[in-house]
């Protein structure tokens, strides 16, 4: 009945794919609570048996149709039973949905659950085969307050994971050379100082005493030598 509608395709796959709309097709009266593909972002990620339970909320064990709501009280609310109730899964009264006629806005549906919110509103009719299945549209994922602590919103553990991607370390060849700096010494207190000469550079002089010693072997030989001359 959805493929009719592209509006739909993600929510109709979804039925297929967690085999929900295998069950759908065992029942003998049924309502389908539909939602459009851009208001789908609510269940990104979620995994397989998750989206089951979610999708199952989603489909009252019952005919309700545009002429049916109508008949509805005013402010009163109507207690509906889920295919996620008939499940045995359900805890907290998850599996049963609050449908309330407000009068001045749409009908609102809310799960039954202590703490979900009332933001999910009717929008209209997309088709129907009185008196066995009836579709309606939704504006979003029936919010269920106990369902994000448990398994129902969290990302399939078997995705694959992302990693982020390392760059490979570059080869010796394409490896830029790294300049090897000296570490610059602090200046010395005397920093005006001439530094001192290497000792390969300095030529030892003769001191004072040697040279006069000299001098003075030099005069004796020469007076020793002068007689002999």
């Amino acid at each position: 009945m959805l493929s009719a509608y592209p509006d739909f395709t993600n929510f109709n796959n979804l039925l297929i794919q967690t085999g929900i709309a295998g069950e759908i097709n065992k029942k003998h009266r049924v309502t389908v609570l539909v939602v459009a593909n851009s208001n789908m972002a609510a269940v990104n990620g979620v995994s397989k048996d998750a989206m089951k339970e979610v999708l199952g909320v989603h489909v009252i064990l019952d005919y309700y149709d545009e002429a049916k709501l109508k008949q509805l009280q005013t402010k009163q609310a109507t207690i509906l039973t889920t295919l996620y109730q008939e499940s045995g899964r359900a805890k907290n009264q998850q599996g049963f949905l609050n449908m309330t006629n407000t009068g001045n806005t749409p009908v609102v549906f809310a799960s039954a659950a202590p703490g979900s919110k009332l933001d999910c509103t009717l929008v209209k009719q997309i088709t129907a085969q009185p008196p066995k299945v009836s579709v309606l549209e939704v504006s979003n994922i029936i919010n269920i307050a106990s369902i994000p602590n448990s398994a129902s919103y969290l990302p399939d553990a078997s995705a694959p994971k992302l990693r982020k991607a390392l760059a490979p370390a570059p080869s010796r060849a394409e490896a830029p050379a790294v300049p090897q700096i000296s570490p610059t010494k602090p200046p010395s207190a005397n920093a005006n100082a001439p530094a001192p000469a290497s000792t390969s550079s300095v030529v030892s002089l003769p001191s004072r005493d040697y040279l006069a010693s000299t001098i003075l072997m030099i005069f004796s030989w020469a007076w020793l030598l002068l007689p002999m001359v």
